[in-house]
């Protein structure tokens, strides 16, 4: 209860000193700052695709994927280092929800009504790589605890993935 009244503090507890407008501005300001910066790296990375010593999965898996979620990345990281393990694991595995469950279906809806040519057609290693993924997280949410153990194996098959889109040929037909 002391909490409640700003008296005393415990670590990991805080008492919010932002009004809603406050918070509301810094949110748009720095949502607006996201979207600028990711506008900036898809803009700038049409040069490095052109030379095709890259694989389009490789940037599309890495950069693309984890510029528009650093803060959630951060806020992880943050969560890791105050051994809320946990918490850090569900922030990381809430992205991939809300891309599945929100940004896909609107997509799909948006082209409905504005065609742009957008297809759900995926090559088998997306496929499997996202069939991997579930399996691995399913084992890791299985227990409703986490280690140091799997933490290192989730980061071990996450750079066994980044190498395997590194090497994976570039698809026949397809210009960025």
């Amino acid at each position: 209860m002391s909490v409640l009244r700003g008296q005393g503090h415990s670590h990991g507890s805080s008492v919010a000193h932002w009004s809603r407008l406050k918070s509301f501005l810094i949110l748009l300001v720095s949502t607006v700052l996201m979207s600028l910066s990711a506008d900036l790296v898809t803009e700038h990375i049409q040069p490095l695709l052109g030379e095709n010593t890259v694989s389009i999965y490789f940037i599309g898996v890495t950069l693309l994927a984890l510029v528009p979620d650093i803060p959630e990345v951060v806020n992880g990281i943050q969560f890791a280092l105050q051994n809320n393990i946990s918490l850090s694991i569900e922030v990381g595995s809430s992205i991939a929800v809300q891309v599945c469950l929100l940004q896909v279906p609107i997509l799909v809806l948006v082209d409905v009504i504005y065609p742009i040519n957008f297809y759900l057609i995926f090559p088998d290693i997306h496929l499997f790589s996202v069939i991997f993924a579930v399996f691995v997280m399913n084992y890791v949410f299985q227990d409703g605890k986490s280690d140091y153990f799997q933490g290192f194996a989730l980061v071990l098959i996450y750079c066994i993935l980044i190498f395997m889109y590194f090497f994976a040929p570039n698809p026949e037909g397809i210009k960025c």
